[in-house]
């Protein structure tokens, strides 16, 4: 998410302990934009919740596109049509789920948004993206040690299920900032938080930075990891309780251990990593599990992998805002194509030394910025080159940074959906391949030539589903294998296209 700490504060806090080493790693035009988007404004306080109906009552979209249960395997993600599979999207915080308030008397610490189906839809048909990464916290999953709230857990899975109806995977994050929202952002309880606070802290959040460097979310990292009175074998319990809880679930597309650790050891942050994935694996055999570097990677561009993770299935899900909160920490000012070259590409280097699939569990930069649509354009060209899932940060925001797609409309106490950010959002809809019978080589996509092509080894006969943005295309495509036209089947922000060949090309229609 958005304000991350001074690189020279974190790596001053850090400075006795952090003894890693960073991993070596070693020009395109923006995205061009398509006329017209949809907006949508409406009070966040008045918006209605996602209304709980499940894949099954409303019904999947048409043939192959239907969400199906994943694996992550040799490094790629397959589905159970044995198709490797891409995901692309974005995080949403989302009212109800992201746990920022209080009943004691303080105010909530930043507004959250309400997600409903028709956001659902808006990112599947307009955006042409199939993920949706979803941070829950520890704090609303336990509030008190040993027993576990399922109500919220039936609010985390009407979310799932409102994305599976459209299409759309979800990526169950398991989420903090600055370690807990007694004290930080979000996170753990009050009872996990060891040494005990000395302070609590609330609303309206302005000091996010200073709390991620405060003496008592460092000591109660150090103990999380540390297994501090057992602290991180009960993260690792609850884990497994959300895996069997919500694991099976339609359109679940894995679990996330530990956003953004703050470890600066790289051992603890393995045994940690052990520990719950692990106990998740024990319940959820088949169920990918995502986990992260330290966080310093979001300041070193690079991390060391010096502790392959002990369990299969993997993903890992480092973050990229390369320019952003490294080096100038100045919204990628300088324009240093090459940063981003070895910030994007050592992730895939990362990820093949753990036998990982790899994805970006967030990228993004503030769309105000002036280098906001080339930055983005350059991610893009760069994920498809490693072949790497992704998801921006972030769908809405009206408190700190005002990051998102859509503009604030209304005041610090009354939200307000304003108009979209169309060219952002349309940079956020770059085509790609959703879901391949055979194996992907390549992808990439033109915007000089709006011209999404798709390489492929070992093709079968089956057919191939790749991403249509509405904002992109709306006029439709047109299909070609190995450069003879092929028919298309229309379905929400997706076109399934049958290709023996080894090139498959997607243009709009007019193109």
């Amino acid at each position: 998410m958005p304000r991350r700490l001074a690189p020279s504060a974190l790596l001053l806090a850090c400075a006795t302990a952090c003894g890693e080493t960073a991993s070596s790693a070693q020009t395109a035009a923006p995205d061009a934009a398509p006329d017209a988007a949809p907006t949508d404004a409406r009070r966040v306080t008045d918006s209605a919740p996602v209304d709980g109906a499940s894949a099954q009552d409303v019904g999947p979209p048409p043939g192959p596109a239907a969400v199906l249960p994943l694996v992550s395997r040799d490094g790629r993600m397959f589905d159970a049509a044995g198709r490797e599979v891409l995901l692309r999207g974005l995080n949403a915080r989302v009212r109800d789920v992201f746990d920022v308030g209080f009943e004691d008397g303080r105010l909530p610490l930043i507004p959250v948004e309400r997600f409903t189906g028709e956001d659902c839809r808006f990112l599947a048909e307009q955006l042409g993206l199939n993920l949706l990464r979803l941070p829950i916290n520890w704090s609303a999953i336990e509030p008190t040690r040993g027993t576990y709230d399922d109500t919220y857990l039936d609010r985390v899975g009407g979310v799932i299920d409102a994305c599976a109806a459209e299409g759309v995977y979800t990526l169950v994050d398991l989420h903090q900032d600055a370690y807990s929202k007694e004290i930080g952002q979000d996170g753990a309880p009050l009872w996990a938080i060891q040494p005990p606070p000395t302070q609590l802290l609330g609303g309206p959040l302005t000091d996010l930075e200073i709390r991620r460097l405060s003496a008592q979310v460092i000591a109660a990292f150090g103990s999380l990891y540390d297994n501090r009175d057992g602290l991180s074998d009960a993260h690792a319990a609850m884990a497994a309780h959300v895996s069997a809880s919500l694991g099976d679930r339609p359109g679940v597309a894995g679990l996330e251990l530990h956003n953004e650790p703050v470890s600066f050891q790289a051992p603890r942050l393995a045994d940690f990593h052990a520990r719950s994935g692990q106990a998740v694996r024990a319940v959820a055999p088949d169920l990918p599990i995502h986990f992260e570097p330290d966080a310093l990677r979001n300041l070193r561009d690079a991390a060391a992998v010096t502790h392959p993770v002990p369990f299969g299935g993997a993903v890992y899900a480092p973050h990229i805002y390369t320019g952003v909160f490294s080096r100038g920490r100045d919204n990628w000012a300088d324009a240093d194509v090459q940063a981003l070259e070895y910030s994007t590409r050592g992730t895939r280097v990362e990820a093949d030394a753990h036998g990982a699939a790899l994805l970006i569990g967030e990228y993004g930069i503030d769309p105000r910025a002036p280098n906001a649509l080339r930055w983005l354009a350059e991610e893009h060209r760069l994920f498809d080159e490693v072949l790497a899932g992704a998801a921006f940060w972030v769908y809405e925001e009206y408190g700190e940074g005002g990051w998102g797609l859509f503009d604030n409309a209304g005041t610090a106490d009354a939200p307000m959906r304003g108009a979209l950010r169309t060219e952002i959002a349309r940079a956020i809809a770059h085509p790609f391949p959703q879901a391949v019978d055979g194996r992907l080589v390549s992808t990439s996509y033109d915007a000089d030539a709006d011209t999404l092509t798709v390489v492929l080894d070992v093709a079968g006969l089956g057919e191939h589903w790749l991403s249509a943005p509405g904002l992109r295309w709306p006029g439709g495509v047109r299909a070609t294998c190995d450069g003879a036209d092929v028919e298309v089947r229309a379905g929400p922000g997706r076109v399934g296209v049958r290709c023996p060949g080894r090139t498959l090309t997607l243009r709009g229609a007019g193109g």
